[in-house]
């Protein structure tokens, strides 16, 4: 591994270690809402431990695996945590998605787009996180045949990758303490994050 891309590792590890300090600094309700985004703040950051494992021990694709359940959690935390009804979180206690994907992507952007942090990421990260959380016949099209056959990932594309599962545990964390108003912590969040915007 490149000493650029085991720094930038190093980056994001440090980044959500110091959201896990803010996010413990404080009680919570025992709310559902609070509960299950909580919930899903913890394992988000788990994964993203794992990711960083993966990573190091040269599993890039499971790393993206993973990177994919990261975005999956931020975006049902985000709408949980600012839009969901208390009917259709039972619904998700129950095991049921009350809403499709693109209906919960609509809600998510209307209740966060006119906070500038989530949209300066949005508009930076958005086509990556598409293109890098694709999963089965997409991604046979990145195959490779030749003496070293197989998927191939290089330092930019895995740091982007990083990046991404990072931000999601980033803005994740901020929208919940936000909605808890913890605002002095949501910022705290959000400051070291803003390098990533212009990254």
């Amino acid at each position: 591994m490149k000493l650029e891309l085991s720094r930038h590792l190093d980056k994001a590890r440090d980044t959500v270690a110091e959201v896990d300090r803010l996010i413990s600094l404080h009680r919570y309700p025992g709310d559902m809402r609070t509960v299950m985004v909580r919930g899903l703040l913890a394992t988000v950051m788990e994964h993203h431990r794992s990711i960083l494992q993966l990573l190091r021990s040269g599993a890039i694709e499971s790393s993206y695996a993973l990177a994919r359940d990261v975005v999956t959690a931020m975006r049902n935390g985000l709408w949980i945590n600012s839009t969901a009804s208390e009917e259709q979180m039972r619904q998700i206690e129950a095991g049921d998605a009350p809403l499709s994907i693109p209906e919960v992507i609509k809600a998510i952007e209307a209740a966060y787009g006119k906070d500038s942090f989530f949209e300066s990421l949005k508009n930076r990260w958005a086509s990556q996180l598409i293109k890098y959380t694709r999963s089965g016949i997409l991604r046979v099209g990145r195959w490779h045949l030749d003496e070293g056959s197989g998927l191939r990932s290089d330092d930019n594309e895995i740091q982007e990758v990083v990046t991404i599962s990072t931000l999601c545990v980033v803005i994740l964390a901020a929208k919940f303490l936000d909605g808890q108003k913890e605002s002095v912590d949501c910022k705290k969040i959000e400051a070291p994050a803003a390098a990533y915007a212009s990254s």
